[in-house]
């Protein structure tokens, strides 16, 4: 498996997208879960600001160089499971430990 971005839920569900496309997807999902038409009626944030508000975490390489986790809120049990699995299946074992409990 190789490097796989996009948007992570604090239930687990891994929302794949290409490089550079993460904004489009969170809007993508706003509408899947039904947060597009609140979203909308607010002016401050983007949609991947809104969806990190609400638990989601972005997987993303924006340098194509590292990859990083942002996120706002404290990670969910699922997506410690997620992120641990995630390194481990790249071979980064050092990485993943850093998402058991």
């Amino acid at each position: 498996m190789g490097e796989r971005l996009g948007w992570l839920s604090p239930l687990g569900d891994f929302y794949e997208t290409d490089w550079g496309k993460h904004g489009e997807e969170a809007e993508c999902i706003l509408q899947k879960i039904g947060l597009y038409a609140s979203f909308s009626k607010q002016t401050v944030l983007n949609a991947g600001d809104y969806l990190s508000g609400r638990g989601y975490l972005l997987l993303h390489n924006p340098s194509r160089k590292k990859l990083m986790i942002t996120h706002l809120c404290p990670l969910s049990d699922k997506q410690r499971d997620f992120l641990y699995g995630y390194f481990y299946d790249l071979g980064e074992k050092a990485e993943a430990e850093k998402y058991l409990d």
